[in-house]
């Protein structure tokens, strides 16, 4: 019976025989293959001609093209042996001596230049070969791309071309030849004589180079061992290096580390923090929300500190700092408006009475010192609207409230007789500070009591009635005051006895709020970061030190603006202060159509993507511009810290190596941690029995 001709209507060799492979003349560049009675699969086999390669080659764009997710890619190679090798370069060694002696007859100089120099390598080969150190191999590159389309396949074809084309690297499709290309692509060993002409020789070195496998490793910069490469037949140790060495320094030293829950973000963090601190003598700062980094502090033998709501700590948000400016990015011009140079700049700072001063550091750079009062400022402004915001029915403050905010603070440091000369930070006198000896000993911080005083004072009347524009700001403050209920951020900042409010003393220094609720918590979230970036990151002592803030779940704070602004302050400014933030989230909802959240992605060279659910694949995909290849991985269902590692824009896939006695304090789950011990405890029995 004659088939339908309804479109759509499948034949009887469709229901006898569904799946099949298909080319004919009017696909002289493609093929098509019927998987199911729903679906075909567009395919086009190419390959690299002969004379399209370049002269020198980045492997690593075969990298980039596996990670398409719609490329099959093939090296043939075929060892030719020494005779042939011998006779082929013999030929080929007459043909260019004939050209050669015709050329100089017709005064052909350019041509010739260029076959002696031919002559030359191809003699040199003769020789390595004949004493065998070297050999000839045949090679082809071919590939097959895929498409659930016509259209998209010629698509993708077009996209493999552009990155090849990018290195120099011509493709062209199989004309007329699709089963042969197609049979030459697939791993079955079919070495067909329809496409000898693709064929072309290499050296020994050149086929070393082009391994596709060993390629998929990630460039050594230094640094610690961070993950196993899950690409290459070794099993190689990656390496991360965010700080970059002396040849190479990345734009920025920032880090994201995404994934859902269960991913292993957190034992990933740990593992990059223990090894920066042990090895690379790296500083650490961490806000930990959930109490993930406690057992690592302790391990490392350096400070955790367990902020509660009556903790005897205080992190005071009114404290004031210094801050340093290169000298040679100061600019002044004199009375007729000509440039100073920088040894003028330098003697009019010195000789003016603006109270900014000039110091030079260790390594003889002089910078521009200064007290940050308008950063004070900023800073408390900051913690109001924070706390105003933290609930929901609240706006931040208006004009007239932060007027009266600021004239308040200015009043609470004149009263202390603070400018912005570093010495009114001090007091004229010797004294003990935390036990040590100091020629002058520094003076009391403005607290958030001295605020809501000046506030109360400057806003009523001779009668004692209070503005009531300034209630609201008094009731924000009321709650954070030593007779409030929440009095962790008001006084002078003390974090034990013994301890420096720097807290210079320990590399690593761990802050965790996870026995804080609410808004409390997102308060303490804001004043500790603020702190940190104020009076660690910013401080001129550790200006040579490498230094990195780890911000675990820092996405449900970026909605709020005041947050939002300053993590986007750190992200951009910390690479000058020789400073690092990591970041992470599994929170992926919240970069949908939220650009304060995708700048954190665009702000870090270095990201870490760990296992991601299907329905976000389209979102990761948009955020962090992920190939359908790496895609495929992280939905894949991927092992807990498996996941793709992308160092300046080159991705590696890789899962973290944690040691044994590490799993101490990476492991987040304690029940699944006490298995592992109990396991190891009768393992260790059971070898004892067998002794």
């Amino acid at each position: 019976k004659v088939p339908s001709s309804i479109l759509g209507q499948p034949t009887m060799a469709n229901i006898i025989g569904p799946s099949y492979w298909s080319t004919d003349e009017y696909m002289q560049d493609g093929f098509i293959m019927r998987e199911n009675m729903r679906s075909r699969t567009y395919g086009i086999a190419a390959y690299v001609p002969p004379t399209a390669y370049p002269r020198m080659l980045d492997t690593q764009i075969f990298q980039e093209l596996l990670a398409q997710g719609n490329v099959d890619l093939t090296l043939d190679i075929v060892p030719v042996s020494r005779r042939d090798s011998m006779k082929d370069l013999t030929g080929m060694l007459n043909v260019i001596m004939a050209n050669a002696i015709y050329q100089q007859e017709k005064d052909q100089t350019f041509q010739l230049r260029e076959n002696i120099a031919k002559y030359n390598d191809i003699d040199n080969l003769l020789d390595e070969i004949q004493f065998d150190e070297n050999r000839v191999y045949k090679v082809v590159t071919s590939m097959i791309v895929w498409g659930n389309s016509q259209r998209e396949v010629n698509h993708n074809l077009a996209i493999v071309q552009d990155l090849l084309g990018n290195e120099n690297v011509g493709v062209t499709p199989y004309n007329k030849r699709q089963k042969s290309g197609f049979l030459t692509t697939i791993p079955i060993g079919a070495r067909l004589t329809t496409v000898e002409d693709t064929y072309r020789n290499f050296t020994r070195k050149a086929v070393a180079v082009l391994d596709i496998a060993r390629n998929a490793a990630g460039k050594f910069n230094g640094g610690i061992p961070f993950g196993i490469n899950q690409a290459t037949p070794s099993q190689n140790t990656e390496f991360l290096n965010i700080f970059g060495n002396e040849t190479h320094r990345p734009i920025n030293y920032n880090m994201g580390i995404v994934g859902e829950a269960g991913g292993g973000k957190s034992a990933a963090n740990k593992i990059k923090m223990a090894r920066e601190i042990s090895i690379l003598n790296y500083e650490h700062r961490s806000i930990d929300p959930d109490g993930e980094y406690v057992l690592l502090a302790k391990q490392l033998g350096q400070l955790n500190l367990t902020i509660t709501p009556n903790a005897n700590f205080i992190i005071n948000p009114c404290a004031l700092s210094l801050y340093e400016t290169p000298l040679e990015e100061e600019t002044a011009t004199d009375a007729n408006g000509n440039p100073l140079d920088i040894e003028e700049i330098e003697n009019e700072i010195k000789q003016g009475n603006d109270g900014r001063q000039v110091v030079t550091h260790k390594d003889g750079t002089k910078y521009v010192q200064q007290v940050n009062i308008t950063q004070m400022i900023a800073n408390v402004k900051g913690f109001v609207n924070v706390i105003l915001t933290s609930n929901s029915a609240e706006k931040g403050m208006n004009v007239s409230e932060e007027k009266r905010l600021e004239d308040a603070i200015n009043a609470v440091i004149d009263d202390f007789g603070i400018t912005i000369n570093p010495d009114s930070l001090f007091k004229d006198k010797a004294g003990m500070v935390d036990n040590m000896y100091q020629n002058r000993m520094p003076k009391k911080e403005p607290t958030l009591t001295d605020i809501y005083r000046q506030l109360e004072k400057q806003n009523t009347d001779d009668n004692g009635h209070l503005d009531a524009k300034v209630e609201r700001l008094l009731d924000a403050l009321k709650l954070y005051l030593r007779d409030g209920s929440r009095p962790i951020f008001d006084g002078q900042t003390f974090f034990g006895q013994g301890r420096s409010v720097l807290l210079n003393d320990y590399k690593y220094v761990n802050f965790n709020i996870s026995q804080l609720d609410g808004t409390l918590k997102r308060v303490a979230y804001y004043v500790i970061t603020q702190y940190l970036w104020e009076r660690w990151m910013k401080n001129p002592a550790k200006a040579t030190v490498r230094k990195v803030l780890d911000a675990d779940e820092i996405l449900q704070f970026i909605d709020d603006p005041e947050m939002s602004a300053f993590f986007e302050t750190i992200v951009r400014r910390d690479r000058k202060r020789h400073g690092s933030i990591t970041w992470l989230t599994q929170d992926i909802e919240r970069f949908k159509g939220n650009p304060k959240a995708k700048a954190l992605v665009t702000n870090s060279e270095f990201m870490f993507m760990l296992a991601t659910k299907p329905e976000h694949r389209k979102l990761m995909k948009e955020t962090t511009n992920l190939t359908d290849g790496a895609l495929d991985i992280l939905t894949g269902n991927p092992e807990p810290g498996e996941g793709i590692l992308r160092v300046e824009n080159e991705s590696i896939w890789i899962r973290t190596n944690p040691e044994d006695f590490e799993m101490d304090f990476v492991e987040s789950n304690k029940a699944v941690g006490q298995a592992r011990k109990k396991r190891q405890e009768i393992g260790q029995l059971n070898a004892m029995l067998g002794n």
